[in-house]
């Protein structure tokens, strides 16, 4: 059964606040218009009694929940940069059968990290069998290629010998070569 969405009290507030704080959490940054002499990062503490000086009354465990959910997203977005980089040779060497499973691999990925606490030298790891997989992919695509093109010099051959021994006409053999083998000088 599919998750519900759930709606924070953090989404109804105003925007301005919601990115200063979204940036608190994700940064660790302290906005401008907090003095504190804290050199560490805002605690969700911190962050609850910045919205209360701000006119909104925030719990703790909403700021957790919230915060939990962003940071998963933050993962899942780092993720897919790391997966986009991996797969960058792909989409000009690859089938279309070879993008639609690296597609499908990614997504796989992120739902991987967002359900899991993957720590980055997971996420490398697991980058790391990705492009494995894809290079062996490309390679068998590269062999069967080669091997097609093998084929298509030997039919060509085969046909240019027997053109010669039959006495078939240029324009002919042109035309064979073409149309039934698909090769086109």
């Amino acid at each position: 059964m599919a998750k519900r969405r759930t709606h924070s009290s953090i989404d109804s507030l105003p925007a301005a606040l919601r990115d200063t704080i979204t940036r608190m959490v994700t940064e660790g940054l302290w906005p401008a218009d907090v003095h504190i002499s804290s050199d560490g990062k805002p605690t969700y503490q911190d962050i609850v009694d910045y919205c209360r000086a701000h006119g909104e009354d925030i719990s703790h465990s909403a700021v957790g929940r919230w915060a939990k959910s962003l940071l998963a997203f933050e993962r899942m977005r780092s993720a897919a940069g790391i997966a986009r980089k991996v797969m960058g040779d792909i989409a000009d060497n690859a089938t279309e059968t070879q993008k639609a499973a690296a597609e499908i691999m990614t997504a796989q990925i992120i739902e991987l990290i967002a359900d899991n606490d993957l720590k980055p030298k997971d996420i490398s790891m697991i980058s790391g069998a990705i492009r494995d997989c894809t290079q062996v992919a490309l390679k068998a695509d590269q062999y069967i290629r080669t091997q097609v093109k093998e084929r298509a010099a030997a039919a060509d051959k085969a046909v240019t010998e027997i053109a010669k021994k039959k006495q078939i006409d240029p324009d002919t053999l042109k035309m064979i070569r073409e149309q039934i083998f698909g090769i086109v000088d």
